[in-house]
């Protein structure tokens, strides 16, 4: 076995030992310290033009500490935020993804680390992309990666989750792509080359997550869309996060902030029908597209704190295979630095982020951010939708990050 598929393997199986169920922290924030703190870095954000609205949630210890917001709906409508704005979350859509696939394996139906190609055969047999000289990968005049040798190493399911399979991207030449569904989606991409050898590198990858959720609908006999309700969003109460938004929801979407060539803040116009780029919503993109709350995300978040349940009690997941979640699972060599993939998320491995070692997240494309820190018990989500400022680099994110690490009230005097 390769060394990198070992070291995965291990890690998944000693993270199996662990319990995320969080105790009380005994270090609380400081509620009006950090409504102070956040506070002022939104509108900061807001009077510099570089947000036009946020809504900010912060749970402690199971409790609300923090849930506020800032700006505007959007430029045009000029309606304030005041809570249940619908947001397209992109990418933090893929750690709903990812827990959809642990769900599977809790119930028996797979094991992570098991052969892709075992539930989808059409993956059975791949190839590896060429690159150049210096690297690169090699494409032909649509732009699609040319196929070099057969893949020496199967695809386990854990990696597609974790970025290291090899799968690349739905980049179907044309406008293919808004005529897409999952199913055609990952049939696409089993004809494609793989752009690595899997479990030998590590690459961002939405298009894995599809081929993941292919599996979830498999080996449930479910759409995708109708498994995330069934099992994840009816249980955690999330009644505003779907692929498929309804027309009131549509309704309470929050406009794309974007600049104007003159730096003045706009409205930038999205494609009606699409919740994520011009992926069509019936292509139900299992690692971009779908659209939520605030108020439902902090319960998804809240649900890796109190042992895979609901604030109701209600089970999702195990807490022997929840562990399993924000276990890194690549090491230096393919991924260098404290910040690493786990499944669905990237994992504080070190000291010298602002978040404490063991902190687990995810970010959207277009600014939503989330993150869950067991040793302080705390659960956060920023949401906006900002057409330029998103990704684990987006400013506001980064801020919002600083300013609940900065909030902590001071030790009682003893």
């Amino acid at each position: 076995m390769p060394k990198h598929t070992f070291v995965a393997a291990v890690c998944l199986m000693m993270a199996a030992c662990a319990s995320p169920k969080v105790d009380e922290a005994a270090n609380l924030l400081d509620a009006d310290s950090l409504k102070a703190h956040v506070s002022a870095s939104q509108i900061a954000r807001i009077e510099d033009g570089r947000l036009t609205g946020s809504h900010v949630i912060v749970y402690q210890n199971g409790k609300e500490v923090l849930n506020e917001c800032y700006g505007l709906k959007g430029v045009d409508c000029g309606a304030p935020l005041c809570g249940g704005e619908v947001f397209r979350i992109a990418s933090m859509t893929k750690p709903v993804t990812a827990l959809a696939l642990l769900i599977e394996h809790d119930r028996g139906h797979l094991d992570i680390n098991d052969n892709l190609s075992d539930y989808l055969p059409e993956f059975a047999r791949m190839n590896v992309a060429l690159r150049d000289s210096s690297g690169s990968l090699v494409r032909d005049r649509n732009g699609l990666t040319v196929s070099g040798d057969p893949a020496v190493n199967p695809i386990k399911l854990y990696q597609l989750v974790s970025h290291t399979s090899g799968v690349g991207e739905v980049t179907p030449p044309g406008d293919a792509i808004s005529r897409y569904t999952l199913d055609s989606a990952v049939a696409f991409l089993a004809t494609r080359p793989l752009d690595f050898e899997p479990g030998t590198a590590q690459a961002y990858s939405t298009g894995a997550f599809d081929v993941a959720a292919r599996v979830v609908e498999k080996v449930s006999g479910l759409e995708f869309e109708e498994y995330l309700k069934k099992n994840i969003f009816d249980k955690l109460g999330m009644t505003n996060t779907t692929f498929e938004p309804s027309e009131d929801q549509w309704g309470r979407m929050v406009a794309m902030h974007g600049r104007t060539p003159e730096g003045a803040n706009c409205d930038v116009a999205k494609i009606p029908g699409c919740v994520f780029e011009s992926f069509p919503a019936a292509y139900h993109a299992a690692g971009a597209a779908l659209a939520s709350t605030a108020e439902d995300y902090i319960k998804f978040a809240q649900m890796f704190l109190d042992g895979g349940r609901s604030a109701d009690g209600k089970k999702v997941i195990s807490e022997k295979t929840l562990a399993l979640y924000s276990q890194p699972v690549v090491d230096d060599t393919v991924m260098p630095g404290i910040i690493k993939w786990g499944l669905g998320v990237r994992v504080v491995t070190g000291e010298g982020y602002v978040l404490p070692e063991g902190t687990f997240g995810w970010s959207g494309a277009y600014g939503t951010h989330f993150w869950i820190d067991p040793v302080n018990n705390i659960a956060a989500v920023h949401m906006k939708n900002s057409a330029y400022d998103g990704g684990a680099g987006s400013q506001t994110g980064n801020e919002f990050e600083v300013d609940v690490m900065r909030s902590f009230a001071a030790p009682a005097e003893p």
